[in-house]
């Protein structure tokens, strides 16, 4: 053959410019590809103090926005058990039946909420209840960016969490920022002073006592056969007038028997107004404010790079961790990397059996990195991602490339075994196999294509696997009859002992 260390080297270029492709950010990672489900779930969350009455004029507000919407079939609105909070379940028509996509309705329910709602916190979910790991039904939603910030200080974990906040704003490609922190509701808090119990006469069980029947009320007993509960018994609760709504010094004038007489809890308590948290998390006996976000049209694992660069230089003075589909991607790139080693040694060994040489199985396995070329090119042309489904693909992949490999040395072989010499054996091989490699990669090839196109609701999933290997196909069928007779002659040339 002609030049072939050119050829080798020109191959060689374009494998390695394929790789680096990933690693330069050209074509991105993520966990799972995004998926249009027809489904949006819309979560609002008003200040602290609003109640539940106040909620229901934010959702109907979006009630009339969502009747004008053409994509939306019918939708949900109720108040949750925060009354300050609310949710909208949004069903769209079939993606074949509407112009816009699930993400570009978001983003017009986003830019609504941005330009109308004020202070009112929205986070947009598109919901991808196919998808392991992204989200957990029609209800449960979860970010695809999670971090965890972790200290034993929860005042110093609050400014941290706003600092991160702040660089997850400034950060392209981020949306619906939220924070597990909710400023607490006001209240009144009473702490009770021992020595004055003591010099009073009185017991902190009194106090107790009595603070309880004021406010909550105290059982009185029972009205037998009522009237107006339908002839049933009904508890009675005796309890102060106006409890519901005590201001500080109402509270200060609660009498507390002691034992000369009764006193004032102002006497014997400090009574002051504070504000109660409404939540608190902790992991591992450590307080934690999750961090989450949505993520746009920027890959997973390029998002998080830079995230992870902007924490480093930010000097937080707590630890932190992601969480979410940062940890499942990790996870899921290592356990595939182990698979497709272990599948690599395994046909390795298999191969090297049948053909009793260490060197003939050798030669086939150049078949992968042949076939990796296409698939990266592929995905970047296509504008998908390495994920999951891809690097199955790349599994998949590999054990059709090799069929190619696996056919040429074969004939080429049983050639030798005839008589005929190497160079001969590979030219009457490459020949009489030519028809059959092209027939079978061709079929593969169509035959990924509906998958590839991404036909039906909730195929994005699989899109990235079917061009891993329509791409893997196409470059390892035409460079597998150029790169493997090149380099079974130079081991034939060099070791013919082990061929």
């Amino acid at each position: 053959m002609l030049h072939p260390k050119k050829v080798l080297v020109t191959v060689g270029i374009f494998f390695i410019v394929a790789v680096l492709l990933v690693p330069m950010g050209i074509v991105g990672s993520e966990y799972m590809p995004r998926t249009d489900e027809s489904a949006i779930q819309v979560n609002i969350e008003l200040p602290i103090g609003y109640n539940a009455e106040q909620t229901n004029e934010v959702l109907l507000l979006f009630d009339d926005y969502l009747l004008n919407i053409p994509e939306i079939e019918h939708h949900l609105s109720n108040v949750t058990t925060t009354e300050s909070n609310g949710k909208i379940s949004i069903s769209l028509y079939n993606r074949r039946e509407r112009s816009k996509d699930v993400w570009q309705i978001a983003d017009d329910i986003r830019t609504f909420a941005k330009t109308n709602l004020g202070d009112v916190k929205v986070r947009v979910n598109e919901i991808q209840s196919s998808v392991t790991g992204v989200s957990g039904g029609k209800t449960l939603v979860r970010s695809p960016i999670q971090i965890e910030l972790k200290g034993s200080d929860m005042s110093l974990l609050i400014k941290e969490s706003e600092k991160v906040q702040k660089i997850f704003q400034e950060t392209a490609g981020i949306k619906d920022i939220k924070s597990s922190y909710t400023e607490g509701v006001p209240e009144l808090k009473v702490t009770a002073d021992r020595d004055k119990l003591k010099f009073y006469g009185t017991t902190l069980a009194n106090v107790i006592k009595s603070f309880s029947a004021a406010v909550s009320g105290k059982n009185a007993g029972v009205l037998a056969n009522d009237p107006n509960n339908r002839g049933h018994d009904t508890d009675i609760t005796v309890k102060f007038s106006g409890s519901d709504g005590f201001f500080i010094n109402d509270i200060k004038s609660i009498p507390v028997p002691a034992e000369n007489g009764n006193v004032y809890l102002g006497d014997i308590a400090n009574v002051e107004e504070s504000i109660g948290p409404i939540t608190i998390r902790r992991v591992n006996k450590e307080r934690i404010i999750n961090i989450q976000s949505n993520l746009t049209d920027r890959p997973l694992n390029e998002v998080l790079q830079e995230l992870k660069s902007k924490l480093e230089q930010s000097d937080l003075q707590c630890t932190y961790e992601f969480t979410g589909q940062a940890t499942s991607m990790n996870d899921s790139f290592k356990e595939m990397a182990m698979a497709l080693s272990m599948s690599l040694l395994l046909i390795y060994l298999l191969l090297a059996v049948l053909y009793e040489s260490i060197f003939t199985p050798l030669i086939r396995m150049f078949s992968l990195p042949l076939g990796i070329i296409g698939a990266i090119v592929c995905l970047l042309l296509t504008g998908n991602t390495i994920n999951l489904y891809s690097l199955i693909g790349i599994l998949v992949m590999d054990g059709l490339v090799a069929k190619n490999g696996t056919l040429l040395l074969d004939y080429t072989l049983t050639l030798m075994h005839q008589g005929k010499n190497a160079l001969e054996a590979v030219i009457e091989a490459g020949k009489v196999r030519l028809k059959p490699i092209f027939m079978t990669a061709l079929t593969m090839v169509v035959g990924m294509l509906p998958t590839a196109l991404a036909m039906t609701e909730g195929s994005e999933t699989r899109v990235s696997m079917a061009w891993v290997i329509i791409g893997g196909m196409i470059t390892s069928t035409v460079f597998t009859l150029i790169v493997i007779p090149i380099i079974f002659l130079w081991i034939q040339k060099h070791y013919p002992n082990k061929i």
